[in-house]
C-alpha cells in the first residue's frame, strides 16, 4: 500500500470520528477502505471528504481540558471561564490560567494548534487535487468549484484562529510530502493575514448566498465575507495596530458592510433561543454542527447548574459559574448601568428590571429551570452544604443549554444544539466597532449597534461622544456575545487585560429570613494576568518538534 494511500486513510478515519455536517453524513459509514485515486476520482467522495474537514474544526463545546487524547473531559472548558464572565472548577487548566500560570504546555494552546494545523493540511490536500475530480456537466463542475472554495474558506478560519492566538505562524498552503522541508518557521502576522484575506475573497466570488435544508452547515459567501470582516477588526485592533492606524479600521468596518448588504441574515426573535433553534434561524452564518444521536456535545450536565431537589432529575456537573462581574455589567431596562444615578438598581432586588439577556443567559435566585425554582440562597437547592457541586458564585449557565438534556439518564445525556462560530449579531458589533473607530458615531454606527439592543427591549443610544461610544460597543458585546469564548480574545485584542483580568472576581451570597432575602456581594478569588499573556505561547511540543519556530515574548 502506498504512503499516500495509507496517509488518505489515517486522516479519513480521523475526520469520521470527529463528526460531520448533516445527518446523512454524520450516518456514512467509516471510509478508511477508500482510496485518495477513488476520493479524488469521484466527486461525489469529493464532497464526503469537504464534509469530514468540517467535523474536524474544533468547537468550544469540544475543548478537552485534560489535553489532546482526554476525551472524557469534552465540554467542560469553555474559555469564557478564563476571563472575567465565568469561574470553572479548582484545579482546571482555565482555573489555573485565571492564577497566572499561563506555561508552554497550555493544553488549550496545544489543541488549537494540533486542530487547526490537522484541518489545513486536509484543505491544501483537497486545494492541490480538485482540479483533477472528474466534472462533465455543469452541475459537477459547479460543485467541484464550490468544494474547493469550501476548503478555501476553512483554511482561512483556521489561519484566522490561530493567528488571534498565537500571533505569527507558519504559513503553509501546499501538501506536505515526507520529502519537504517540514521545518517551516514562523511567517509574519501580516503574511498570515494577507492569505486568509485572499482565501476570503477567493471563496466568497464562488460560494452561494445559502443552500437546501439538506446541506445546511456549509460555508457561505456570507461566512467568507463575515470571516475577513473579524479579522480585519482584530489586524485594526490595539495588539496589531500600535499607532491607530484608521485605515485598518475602515477596513475592517467595510469587509462587515459587506455582510450587511447581502441582506440575506437578521436578527433571531428568541435571544435564548438563538443557540438552540436550527431551522429558520437567518442569524447563524456558521456553525458546528452536531445531531443526535450521531455527534453530541457534553456541555448540558457537565457546565449545567447542579441542583438537589426532589423533582429534579441529577446529574449535572455544575462545572460553570458566571461571576458578579458579569451580572453587574447588565444594564437597567431604561439603559442605565446599575451604577449610575437614578438608574432605579435596587440592591436588595438586584434582578428587577434588567436587561433581558441576563435572565436568558444566567440562572440567579429565583430562576425557573426544570420545572422548579432555582435557590441559590444559603442552604437552598442550588447551595445546599450536601452538594458537591454546587454554584460557586451564586449563579449557573443558561445560555446555550437545552434543558431537556441535563439529566442522569446516560441514554439521553448530550446536547445536540450547533456551536455557533459566527452569528450576525456578532458582524453588527464588529461594524459598529470598526466604523466608530474609523469615523467616530455615524448613524450607521447608532444603527447597528441598536438593532442588536432592541431585540433585548433595551433603549436606542444616541448623541455619545466616541469614547462614550466605544465603552458602549464594547460593554454589548460582553452581554450579547457572553460565553461565546470572545471575551477571551477581545480583552486581548484590546489590551485591556489590566482592567478586566487582573482584579478580582466577585460572588453573591444570598442568606434568607422568613420570605426576605438578603444579598451582599462578596470577593471570590483574586486573579493575576500579565500583559505577556495577550498571546499564548507556541506550544511545547511545536517548539521540540520545530527548532526553527521561535517562542511569544515573555514564555520561557
Amino acid at each position: 500500500m502506498s504512503t499516500n494511500k495509507l496517509r488518505l486513510i489515517l486522516i479519513l478515519f480521523i475526520a469520521t470520528l470527529a463528526g460531520s455536517c448533516k445527518k446523512d453524513l454524520l450516518d456514512i459509514k467509516p471510509t478508511n477502505f477508500v482510496s485518495d485515486v477513488a476520493v479524488f476520482g469521484d466527486l461525489s467522495l469529493t464532497k464526503q471528504f469537504v464534509t469530514n474537514i468540517y467535523g474536524s474544526i474544533l468547537s468550544g463545546f469540544d475543548r478537552r481540558d485534560a489535553g489532546l487524547g482526554n476525551d472524557w473531559s469534552m465540554g467542560q472548558g469553555m474559555l469564557a471561564m478564563a476571563t472575567d464572565e465565568a469561574e470553572g472548577p479548582s484545579g482546571t487548566t482555565l482555573n489555573n490560567l485565571n492564577n497566572g500560570e499561563l506555561a508552554t504546555t497550555f493544553t488549550y494552546g496545544t489543541e488549537m494548534w494540533f486542530f487547526n494545523y490537522l484541518v489545513i493540511r486536509k484543505c491544501n490536500i483537497l486545494i492541490s487535487k480538485i482540479d483533477g475530480v472528474p466534472a462533465s456537466t455543469p452541475d459537477e463542475i459547479k460543485l467541484r468549484n464550490q468544494l474547493k472554495a469550501e476548503a478555501q474558506f476553512i483554511r482561512a478560519f483556521c489561519y484566522a484562529d490561530l493567528i488571534k492566538a498565537f500571533g505569527a505562524v507558519p504559513l503553509i498552503t501546499k501538501e506536505q510530502n515526507a520529502s519537504d522541508d517540514l521545518l517551516v518557521p514562523r511567517n509574519t502576522y501580516e503574511e498570515c493575514l494577507e492569505q486568509v484575506k485572499k482565501d476570503c475573497d477567493d471563496a466568497a466570488a464562488v460560494l452561494p448566498v445559502s443552500y437546501p435544508p439538506s446541506d445546511l452547515g456549509r460555508a457561505t459567501k456570507g461566512a467568507a465575507l463575515a470571516l475577513k470582516g473579524r479579522a480585519l477588526l482584530y489586524f485594526a485592533s490595539a495588539i496589531n495596530n500600535p499607532s491607530n492606524d484608521l485605515t485598518r479600521w475602515q477596513a475592517a468596518a467595510t469587509a462587515s458592510k459587506a455582510v450587511k448588504d447581502l441582506n440575506t441574515y437578521s436578527l433571531y426573535p428568541n435571544y435564548y433561543r438563538v443557540f438552540l433553534d436550527k431551522t429558520g434561524n437567518n442569524e447563524v452564518i456558521f456553525a458546528s454542527k452536531y445531531q443526535r444521536p450521531n455527534r453530541t456535545q457534553q456541555t448540558p450536565w457537565k457546565l449545567a447548574m447542579s441542583i438537589q431537589a426532589p423533582d429534579v432529575v441529577g446529574g449535572a456537573w455544575g462545572g460553570f459559574s458566571p461571576t458578579q462581574n458579569l451580572v453587574d455589567a447588565y444594564e437597567m431596562t431604561n439603559g442605565k448601568a446599575i451604577t449610575e444615578p437614578a438608574s432605579g438598581y435596587a440592591p436588595q432586588d438586584p434582578y428587577k428590571n434588567r436587561d433581558s439577556r441576563l435572565d436568558q443567559s444566567i440562572l440567579r435566585n429565583g430562576s425557573p429551570w426544570k420545572g422548579i425554582t432555582v435557590e441559590t440562597f444559603d442552604g437552598g437547592n442550588a447551595q445546599n452544604a450536601s452538594n458537591g457541586d454546587r454554584t460557586k458564585t451564586g449563579y449557573g449557565l443558561k445560555k446555550l443549554l437545552d434543558d431537556k438534556y441535563v439529566t442522569a439518564d446516560q441514554v439521553y445525556q448530550g446536547g445536540d444544539n450547533d456551536w455557533i462560530f459566527i452569528r450576525y449579531a456578532e458582524v453588527l458589533l464588529n461594524y459598529a466597532e470598526a466604523q466608530n473607530e474609523a469615523v467616530g458615531p455615524d448613524a450607521s454606527v447608532y444603527e447597528a449597534i441598536n438593532l442588536v439592543r432592541q431585540r433585548a427591549g433595551q433603549p436606542a443610544i444616541s448623541s455619545l461622544t466616541q469614547t462614550e461610544l466605544r465603552n458602549r460597543i464594547r460593554n454589548e458585546r460582553r452581554i450579547e456575545l457572553s460565553f461565546e469564548e470572545h471575551r477571551f480574545w477581545d480583552v486581548r485584542r484590546w489590551k485591556l487585560g489590566a482592567l478586566y483580568f487582573n482584579v478580582p472576581v466577585n460572588k453573591v451570597k444570598i442568606t434568607k429570613s422568613g420570605a426576605t432575602f438578603n444579598y451582599s456581594i462578596q470577593e471570590l478569588e483574586k486573579r493575576n494576568y500579565k500583559e505577556t499573556q495577550n498571546l499564548l505561547p507556541i506550544p511545547q511540543v511545536e517548539i521540540d518538534k520545530n527548532p526553527n519556530l521561535t517562542q511569544n515574548p515573555g514564555y520561557n
